[in-house]
Order: C-alpha cells, then sequence, then structure tokens
C-alpha cells in the first residue's frame, strides 16, 4: 500500500514527443485532443498526457521499457463503453487498441479462434462469417455483452464480461489462452496450463497486470434458434427459466416494467428465450427488427412515458414470437451513439445513463426486485432500462463477481450532470448495493466508483489481497487508472 500511496506523488515531468517511436503515425497525432471520456455516461471526461494508438505488441513493450516514459503510467482502452474510469488516466499515457484488430489464427477443427485485443465484437462475427464461408465451416462466438458491438475483446477480457447465454460461466470459461506483454515489456503466453495465476488475475483484472496483445477464444457450432417471446412476472420469472431450460433453451433474458409509477414497476416484464432447431431450418425474421429510428423513439419514451414505451416495446417483442435466427448473428445489436444529445434537443432531457449491476441467488430474485422497487421510489429514482439474466459460478478468476450461480439485475439509471443529480446517484447505487448485499449477494465493480469500503470488502473479500498481487507484477505500477487509484485509496489503512 506505501507503494500505491507513493505512486500517486510521482510527478510527470514534459518529455519528447512520442513522434521518436514511431514518427509515421504518431505525427498525424501531434496537437489532438488528448481528452477521453466513455461512450455511454460520459461522466469520466479525462485528460491524458498522450493518447497512442498502437499498432503492434513490439511497439507497446517499447513505450513500457522506454526511457521516454520512464515514471509514466498507462491506461488501456479500447471500445471506451466501460463506465468505472479503467481505461482512463489522469496525465497517463492512453495505449488505444483500436488499430489492434486483426484475426491472427483459426482453427475450424477445434473451433477455436485468435484476434488481436482491439477487435470489437461486431468485427469478429464479421470475419467469423468470411471465415466460415471461406474455408466451408460453421463456428459462431459463445456470448457476448449485450446492447452494444463496439465493444473490445481485450476489455471484454479485463472486465470477465457475461452475455445472456443459459447455463454458462463468464467470459472466462470461453478464454482457452492468451498473450501478454508484462509491465517490464517481456511478453509471455498465458493459459491454464501456462502462467496460470495470471490467467486468473488478468481475466477480470481490469487491465491491471499486463497488456493483453492477442486472445484466443472457443466458439461453438451455429445453429438456428427459434425464439419464445411471453409475458411474465418475477414471482415466476426463475421457476420458468427453470422449465425453458429444461425444453432446451440456451439464450434468455427477462426486461422488466420501468415505470415507477405503475404497480407492475419491476416485476411484470418480457421474457424471451431461444431454442436451438435444425440448422437447415430458413431464417425468419418477419422484417419485425428495431431500426435506429424505432430505437431512438423508445429511448426518448422511456424518459418522457414511461408505460407507453413499456407497451410498445413489450407489443414488438409479442410480435417477434417465433421467428428464426442465426447463431452467427443473433446476439448482434443496434447501440444508438450519442443518443442523449437528440433527446437533449428535442425533449429538453440533459444528462445521461448510469448502469449498475446486481446479484443475488435465484431464489431472492423476487424478493430483491420487491425491495428494490421500494427503494428506488423512495429515491425518486429514474429507471430508462432494466433487464434480468443468469449466470452460473465462476471457480478461476481470482476477482470473481459470479461466485455462485447468480441472478443479474441490470439498472440503467437517468443521471443529471449536477452535482446535486450526481450525489442521489451515488445514493441509488450505494443502496442497491446494500440490498444485493443483504440477500447474500454482490455487485458488478468498475461500472461506477460508488461503493463503499465496507461494501466492497462484502462482495470482495478478496480485494486488499488483489492489490497485493496486482504490486507483485508490476511494482511500479506502470498500469493504473482511475478505478484503481480510487480503489487504492478505499483501502488506505484508516
Amino acid at each position: 500500500m506505501k507503494e500505491a500511496r507513493k505512486m500517486q506523488q510521482i510527478n510527470h515531468p514534459d518529455r519528447q514527443p512520442t513522434c521518436a517511436l514511431r514518427p509515421a503515425i504518431i505525427d498525424d497525432l501531434k496537437n489532438k485532443n488528448t481528452r477521453a471520456n466513455d461512450v455511454h455516461s460520459k461522466l469520466n471526461s479525462t485528460k491524458h498526457k498522450e493518447i497512442i494508438k498502437v499498432v503492434s505488441g513490439k511497439e507497446v513493450q517499447t513505450l513500457l521499457t522506454s526511457e521516454q516514459y520512464a515514471g509514466d503510467a498507462f491506461s488501456i482502452a479500447g471500445g471506451r463503453h466501460s463506465m468505472g474510469g479503467q481505461q482512463f488516466l489522469f496525465d497517463g499515457i492512453l495505449i488505444d487498441t483500436s488499430l489492434l484488430n486483426k484475426v491472427v489464427d483459426f482453427s475450424p477443427i477445434e473451433g477455436l479462434i485468435t484476434v488481436q485485443s482491439g477487435m470489437l465484437w461486431r468485427d469478429l462475427v464479421s470475419e467469423l462469417a468470411k471465415l466460415n464461408e471461406k474455408l466451408g465451416c460453421d463456428w459462431s462466438i459463445i456470448q457476448k455483452p449485450t446492447g452494444a458491438d463496439d465493444i473490445s475483446i481485450g476489455g471484454s477480457l479485463g472486465s470477465n464480461i457475461h452475455g445472456r447465454v443459459l447455463g454458462r460461466k463468464p467470459f472466462i470459461a470461453d478464454i482457452e489462452r492468451f498473450t501478454a506483454i508484462l509491465a517490464n515489456g517481456q511478453r509471455i503466453n498465458v493459459s491454464r496450463f501456462e502462467n496460470e495465476e495470471l490467467f486468473r488475475l488478468a481475466i477480470g483484472g481490469y487491465g491491471m497486470f499486463c497488456f493483453v496483445e492477442n486472445i484466443t477464444i472457443r466458439l461453438i457450432k451455429s445453429t438456428k434458434l427459434h425464439r419464445r417471446v411471453e409475458l411474465t412476472n418475477s414471482t415466476e420469472l426463475v421457476h420458468r427459466f427453470e422449465q425453458l431450460q429444461a425444453q432446451g433453451a440456451t439464450y434468455g433474458d427477462f426486461q422488466f416494467c420501468i415505470d415507477a409509477a405503475a404497480p407492475t414497476f419491476l416485476s411484470k416484464g418480457i421474457l424471451s428465450a431461444y431454442f436451438p432447431v435444425d440448422s437447415a431450418t430458413t431464417d425468419d425474421t418477419g422484417g419485425l427488427k428495431l431500426n435506429e429510428r424505432d430505437w431512438r423513439e423508445l429511448l426518448s419514451l422511456a424518459h418522457t412515458d414511461k408505460t407507453r414505451a413499456f407497451n410498445m416495446y413489450s407489443q414488438h417483442y409479442i410480435r417477434t414470437n417465433g421467428q428464426i435466427y442465426s447463431s452467427q448473428t443473433f446476439q448482434l445489436s443496434l447501440y444508438v451513439p450519442d443518443y442523449h444529445s437528440s433527446l437533449d434537443r428535442e425533449c429538453h432531457v440533459k444528462g445521461s445513463e448510469m448502469i449498475t449491476e446486481l446479484y443475488v441467488p435465484k431464489t431472492k430474485l423476487h424478493d430483491f426486485l420487491e425491495t428494490a422497487k421500494a427503494a428506488l421510489k423512495q429515491q425518486c429514482a429514474d429507471v430508462i432500462y432494466g433487464t434480468v439474466r443468469f449466470i452460473e459460478k465462476d471457480e478461476e478468476s481470482f476477482l470473481a463477481w459470479a461466485k455462485n450461480d447468480f441472478a443479474c439485475i441490470i439498472f440503467n439509471l437517468h443521471v443529471n450532470p449536477d452535482q446535486l443529480s450526481l450525489l442521489r446517484a451515488k445514493n441509488s447505487f450505494r443502496t442497491l448495493i446494500d440490498i444485493a448485499l443483504s440477500f447474500s449477494g454482490s455487485y458488478y465493480l468498475t461500472y461506477h466508483r460508488y461503493a463503499t469500503r465496507e461494501q466492497v470488502l462484502a462482495a470482495y473479500p478478496q480485494f486488499g489481497s488483489f492489490i497485493e498481487k496486482k504490486f507483485e507484477y508490476d511494482p511500479q505500477g506502470k498500469f493504473r487508472s482511475t478505478w484503481f487509484n480510487k480503489m487504492c485509496l478505499v483501502f488506505e489503512p484508516i
């Protein structure tokens, strides 16, 4: 911990421009804005000393070992969707991985694909489709983050993401191996059989242990999926999903009513489940797909007329009951970037949305939602979107968030860009964490930085050991972030 405090006091004297390392590219970046922000909440605007778009692992090795950057600290960003500040660092060097976007290797026999860490899920799905066609094979990804496709594979590893797959563990279960560049510039192979401790630490380690260069992930044989949609409520939800899984459902989620004025708030919702069918079945979406205009209207209504928003959304989903999708593409989703700009102009709805994710045992889901309903209504929290998914216990990652078989509850809350609104959001998020903990649950660490020391320790009692391990692998603190600095302050001796 002394090392953590010491690092916070390091001064960052000006050094020679980065073009000494890579003139052809860096010259194009000179004099550009070094401020970066997350895509969704836009509440993490951070000024960096430099933002460097790396084109190879060797370049990262050079950055980490160069005298030019001795004493500097590095953060790592890909799609920039994370909202907790784990990809940014004030006055630090931001390593932008967006140009590390190529397929490195593909094994159609084993069902393994190796990609550079900056590749986005949207591009991985596209490249995999090309490889399937070229080589006459038929593979699909297993899971990806929901709601957006412009999220990097490296960021997904660092966050140990999950999707809406049923009966499966987080992303760590899909990772075969990866190549890592340590803080001293050494490049090593990491898997369950080689450098196993780093495998457990880096996956779900939020970029604090190494730079991930290439990632090999497991694939699944493609199939066609039949969608089943129904309206249900939280009292029946867990039992209903158990029935659907017993019938063969492999994916699914539940999106609940967001209108705090309605008696069905957080209880009534839309259940969607997906069942494998014969691969020869023809895709049939009936042209019933929400386009950008539809999404903008729904987002506007979610802010201004929640009852109408839920009715419109549920009616659309009911119409899609029975549709057939390809497993290769059905997880892709439309994300409307900067949607709040149009809301600001057209509806005078200032601000943005922040996400929090809570975990409770499946048997406690209804009780959690009922308790959360009362708390959110009392605090006048503005819920814009909410969903429930399920996850299996993660027994591999060091800082596992899926400590048991959990129901995962995601809330998207509207936040105005003023201090009072942010304080109210902090209170709401802390309240939700307390409720989850009271039901033997947990919360996701890095959607925000509002959790108290007591909440962190209750959900992640191994966090002190996590910090110690970080400085074993990175004694000089080369890899740092706004989020990690906050955690170091939280865990300073009282």
